[in-house]
């Protein structure tokens, strides 16, 4: 009998176990460590800047802090694939722009990822306009001055391009203007700035936070914003739409993402942090005085803007001529 009823604890303790229901214990609730948001830019960029701002407001909501990390190379290629190999468990995300998830798709032969298949979308954080710029000397005051320069002037006129935005947003002027220039490449925008100020370029389009202090030297001039949506920080600059182009709209973005399979319960907790930290007045006004216009979004309407995104780069990179590589 005893034996018996050695058996039968044994047996019970073993179902205890087995059954954490039976127990009384539960899986602990999300999130209960520190959440690491990898980003595709190096330390000190715009998008660093971004990620800290936000992380730490979300941060607080989650009662958890947000580990900014810094993954830069390959247009996004290198941050996204090393998010692929986290857990989906909503402890490793990744902050995706208009390159990782959308241009990269026809620049990048060896992707080596799908930009919806393979990530769950969270929600939209910026909207990121560029700004045309010409060299101070030039006679031009207005996108109409402008674009009637350039016409008396064919394949006379320069611009320099650093990124693939700033290529494919001057091969959209080039198109809807009606306007024949040539294009510099450079590695980078810094690099091409300088000769815009030296007069060795005629025109870019360029990030507003870039440019703000140079023009403020009056050795370049701010002729119109590429979205069709005004920057709040510079509001007298008008956007190219209203200055001549009716059809022009282009902007680059930036967002959350997670690898695919986060949980339902997981994704709308963080989407919700995350987009009342992008919401937060003060975040509005930090983030304009960067060049962004502060938006957001649920997780399924992020993931339709992304599908259109994919389509619309689609054309964008066929019309600029670029190809992956």
């Amino acid at each position: 009998m005893r034996i018996v009823r050695r058996a039968f604890v044994n047996w019970l303790l073993t179902a205890c176990a087995l059954l954490p229901c039976v127990s009384g214990q539960a899986a602990p609730e999300f999130p209960n460590r520190p959440i690491r948001l990898v980003i595709s830019f190096p330390p000190g960029s715009t998008s660093d800047l971004l990620a800290r701002r936000l992380g730490e407001q979300a941060g607080k909501a989650l009662s958890q802090p947000v580990v900014v990390e810094s993954r830069p190379g390959a247009q996004g290629v290198v941050a996204a694939r090393a998010v692929l190999s986290a857990p989906r468990d909503g402890y490793t995300l990744f902050l995706g722009t208009n390159s990782s998830h959308a241009a990269n798709v026809y620049m990048v032969k060896e992707l080596g990822y799908d930009p919806l298949k393979d990530f769950t979308p969270i929600t939209q954080f910026t909207i990121n306009p560029l700004l045309l710029v010409v060299n101070a000397a030039m006679p031009v005051h207005n996108v109409k001055e402008f674009v009637r320069y350039a016409k008396e002037r064919p394949g006379k006129l320069s611009y320099g391009t650093g990124n693939s935005g700033g290529l494919v947003a001057a091969q959209m002027l080039k198109s809807q203007a009606g306007i024949d220039a040539v294009a510099v490449n450079y590695p980078g925008t810094a690099q091409a700035m300088s000769d815009l100020v030296a007069g060795r370029l005629d025109f870019m389009m360029v990030d507003p936070v870039v440019i703000r202090s140079i023009a403020q030297t009056g050795k370049v001039r701010v002729l119109g914003l590429t979205s069709k949506q005004r920057l709040p920080s510079m509001p007298d600059v008008v956007p190219l739409a209203e200055g001549g182009l009716p059809d022009y709209d282009y902007a680059s973005w930036g967002g959350l993402f997670a690898p695919a399979g986060l949980p339902p319960d997981v994704t709308r907790r963080l989407s919700q942090a995350f987009g009342n930290a992008v919401g937060d007045p003060g975040t509005v006004k930090y983030l304009s005085e960067l060049g962004m216009i502060a938006t957001s979004s649920t997780p399924e309407e992020f993931r339709v803007f992304v599908q259109g995104q994919i389509a619309f780069w689609g054309r964008l990179t066929k019309e600029a001529g670029l190809a992956a590589l």
